[in-house]
């Protein structure tokens, strides 16, 4: 137990560490280019991905059984994306600085992960999205 605690909060240094050398170098968009495009990015992810070819799948519904059938690898990401999505142009929307607005929702969302390594990694994953974006 002493040495998952250990990795987790050395997971949490090494984010965190991360995220401020990123803000430092990073030009991010100003807020009301950020906000068409994270705008944008929330409702392409609100939409389920389209069905491979030849399925004959057409609803939303079974689409999303089909997802729940296979597992849906990328589930949780997409999750997290419009997780991050959401705080960030909350907080854009409210007068943060672009920059501002991703570090405080990534730390807001490394914060809450009770130090579970999948989601912090995931939420790393959704950081450099949000990074690519903006």
């Amino acid at each position: 137990m002493k040495r998952m605690n250990l990795i987790r909060a050395a997971l949490f240094a090494v984010f965190a560490f991360m995220g401020t050398v990123s803000l430092s170098a990073q030009n991010w968009l100003p807020a009301p280019q950020a906000i068409v495009v994270m705008t944008n990015e929330l409702n392409n992810l609100s939409n389920p991905p389209a069905p491979s070819p030849g399925s004959t799948l057409t609803t939303k519904q079974q689409l999303s059984e089909e997802y729940a059938k296979s597992g849906c690898q990328d589930c949780l990401l997409r999750s997290v994306k419009q997780q991050f999505l959401i705080l960030a142009l909350k907080e854009v929307k409210l007068g943060s600085d672009t920059g501002a607005a991703v570090e405080s929702a990534r730390a807001y969302m490394i914060q809450n992960a009770n130090g579970n390594a999948n989601l912090l990694a995931t939420i790393q994953t959704a950081y450099q999205y949000m990074d690519s974006i903006l």
